[in-house]
């Protein structure tokens, strides 16, 4: 198995590839509307992209949400990649800057299948079922 490689995204082509990941999982896969996708918010937040080897495979970022909340958003791996360990490497590694960056809370929205996911990471369900993009999700936390 190729090793997992997760780095912070400081350059354009990086930062493409990611896009070009969320695009295929959301948008292409998930039907989100790319409009939706891509909310202007992409600037304010700190960029990981998963490589293996020299393929990008997942991504996500983190963007402070205010009163010590840090939250943990576009978390995609591509359908060729799932289930190879990427989706908690890149997990692992925003749990961490987000703790460096002193986030009292880490929060996530899950889309309820990855609910177990997100468990054995620690991270545990805040309140009941809520559509976003409509698809059914739930607000977790990590303290």
């Amino acid at each position: 198995m190729t090793a997992v490689e997760i780095v912070e995204i400081t350059d354009e082509a990086d930062l493409k590839s990611a896009f070009a990941i969320r695009h295929d999982v959301f948008c292409d896969e998930q039907q989100v509307d790319p409009a939706l996708e891509f909310d202007g918010l992409d600037k304010s937040c700190r960029q990981y992209l998963a490589r293996c080897g020299n393929s990008a495979a997942g991504t996500a970022r983190i963007r402070d949400a205010g009163n010590g909340v840090i939250k943990i958003e576009r978390v995609a791996v591509l359908a060729a990649d799932r289930r190879r360990g990427i989706g908690k490497a890149l997990m692992i590694r925003t749990i961490e800057d987000a703790r460096t960056a002193g986030a009292a809370t880490i929060a996530i929205h899950a889309q309820c299948h990855a609910e177990t996911f997100y468990e054995a990471l620690g991270f545990k369900r805040i309140g009941g079922v809520f559509d976003e993009a409509d698809i059914p999700h739930v607000r977790m936390e990590l303290s």
